[in-house]
């Protein structure tokens, strides 16, 4: 997985009187008639792309000077006209966004000019990008905590290879993180990398975002005030995604964090993942929509947001609706590219009230006509391996009163968001979900229209199903297959006068509530 966090550099064209000379985001004048490498390419190019491409970068091919520019001059337009380069998914007409690194329509134009009249040179001393001079060893000065991991190799050739480590800190008290710094130990096979804090259940589980590095990338540091909860004894995991380039490399990344002051944090910056487990995409399927939604029982405010699947994805559109019956379209990405995901960071954060349902709606293209696709023979379903997939839309956001989120029970969260979803096609049942644990709610989605459900058990911060498949109704009467990891059961039901499901989970009958009783107003909070 991979998010783009690259700063902004703003994209503002000013026309002269004349209408010809434009000036670009980095203050150069540019020539729409007659553009050159040294007066009009090479400013934007060192800007936008020489970071990346250049030695011992994962770029292809190094675009320094004019001599490595020129023989990929129509590769280069092509890229910049089909908005390929620089990566930026989203589409346009919303944002606007502090971290957009697409550019300008003046950019393009003359770029595609340039390449149209020969691609010329131009007069006087060719520009050649410097790498910038290196700084402290750390951005930030010497990091709180710092950790190194195991060295990894990487073949020369073949698929790609990824890894996710956990790492015990140990910390014996709660942690504020502000800033976190990714040092890749090689640069040109390490794709990207991730950081997650792990869930409370299993020290392998991801739970929340922590930060993440992609080439081109520096240091993150949080927006003032505003910081990554660490709970004390909770375990991060390290997740790595390596290119192989033709030679065989050993990698060792390390990692430094900067830590906040409690007294520091104005507002703790959450990690949500909007989220639906329980789909199946059919083979050969070119354009399979699944779709996920999340609550809110309290107001927020949303900092950004960033769309996640896997090699079949296709597009993602986040959309809010809110209590009073407005639709808000916050982002979509219509040509998502797995190899570049990015999030999404608004200029003006948005508010939503409490009650707001952020929906999520994605599409898949499990065909073979996909040049990415695996294998588009099989049925595809939620899983951790990249040749499975995933709906995830995630959200960063803060509390618009407080300083931390009111806790909710997130499978009390998931009924509330079902009822809405799934009128009376969803209910709670109290269990015991797992050996060593006490009766918890759990959350169970029957769909009437054909398609798969779930059964929904807490795990750390998250809702997570199994799937429920061959579903079928025949009046209030149900069967249908619950697939629990190891032990599939037939479950039976009938619905009840009074709207709850009398069911046979596999244990004998219980009865469960429906959904519609958990609202928002409802949910227990801290």
């Amino acid at each position: 997985m991979l998010m783009n966090l690259v700063p902004s550099r703003g994209l503002a064209a000013t026309t002269t009187a004349l209408g010809l000379l434009l000036l670009s985001a980095s203050g150069f004048a540019l020539n729409l008639d007659q553009p050159t490498f040294v007066d009009d390419i090479a400013p934007i190019l060192h800007e936008n792309c020489a970071s990346c491409h250049q030695p011992e970068e994962i770029a292809p091919m190094s675009l320094r000077t004019y001599g490595e520019v020129r023989p990929w001059a129509r590769s280069i337009a092509r890229a910049v006209e089909n908005r390929e380069m620089p990566p930026w998914d989203a589409d346009p007409g919303y944002g606007p966004w502090a971290n957009d690194i697409s550019l300008s329509e003046d950019e393009i134009t003359v770029i595609t000019r340039w390449v149209a009249s020969g691609a010329p040179r131009g007069e006087g001393e060719a520009p050649v990008y410097e790498r910038p001079a290196e700084q402290a060893e750390w951005a930030f000065g010497e990091p709180d905590w710092v950790y190194e991991f195991d060295s990894f190799d990487v073949a020369a050739d073949g698929p790609d290879q990824f890894a996710m480590i956990p790492i015990a800190p140990g910390f014996e008290e709660d942690r504020w993180i502000r800033a976190v710094e990714v040092q890749p130990g090689d640069r040109e096979v390490l794709h990207h990398f991730i950081l997650w804090r792990a869930s409370e259940a299993s020290t392998e589980v991801q739970d929340a975002w922590i930060d993440a590095w992609a080439a081109g990338v520096g240091a993150t540091e949080l927006p003032a005030g505003t910081a990554r909860f660490l709970p004390k004894g909770r375990g991060l995991l390290g997740d790595f995604h390596y290119h192989p380039n033709g030679t065989a490399s050993t990698d060792r990344t390390r990692i430094g964090v900067w830590f906040a002051e409690p007294e520091e944090v104005e507002k703790e910056l959450v990690n949500l993942w909007v989220m639906n487990a329980a789909f199946r995409i059919p083979a050969g399927d070119p354009n399979y929509e699944a779709r996920a939604s999340h609550v809110f029982s309290q107001g927020v405010v949303v900092r950004s947001l960033a769309p996640h699947m896997h090699y079949r994805g296709k597009d993602m559109k986040y959309t809010a609706h809110l209590p009073d019956g407005e639709e808000r379209e916050l982002l979509s990405v219509s040509r998502y590219d797995f190899n570049w995901q990015t999030s999404y960071e608004f200029q003006e954060p948005v508010e939503l009230p409490a009650g707001t349902r952020i929906e999520v709606t994605a599409h898949w293209d499990n065909s073979a006509e996909n040049p990415h696709n695996p294998d588009p023979t099989v049925d595809v379903t939620w899983g951790g391996e990249s040749t499975d997939e995933m709906l995830i839309g995630f959200v960063d956001y803060v509390a618009a009163e407080g300083l931390r989120p009111k806790p909710a029970g997130a499978v009390l969260t998931k009924l509330a968001e079902l009822a809405k979803t799934h009128p009376g096609q969803a209910w709670r049942f109290d269990v015991t979900p797992m050996p060593g644990r006490g009766i918890e709610p759990t959350a169970i989605l029957l769909p009437r229209d054909g398609s798969s459900g779930g059964w929904y058990v807490q795990l750390g911060t998250l809702a997570l199903p199994a799937p429920i498949v061959d579903i079928v109704w025949d009046g209030n009467h149900v069967t249908a297959t619950a697939e629990i990891p190891g032990q599939p059961r037939k479950i039976e039901g009938t619905v009840q006068e009074d709207g709850s499901l009398l069911m046979d989970l596999g244990f004998g009958e219980i009865t469960g509530t429906p959904a519609e009783n958990e609202t928002p107003a409802t949910l227990p909070t801290g």
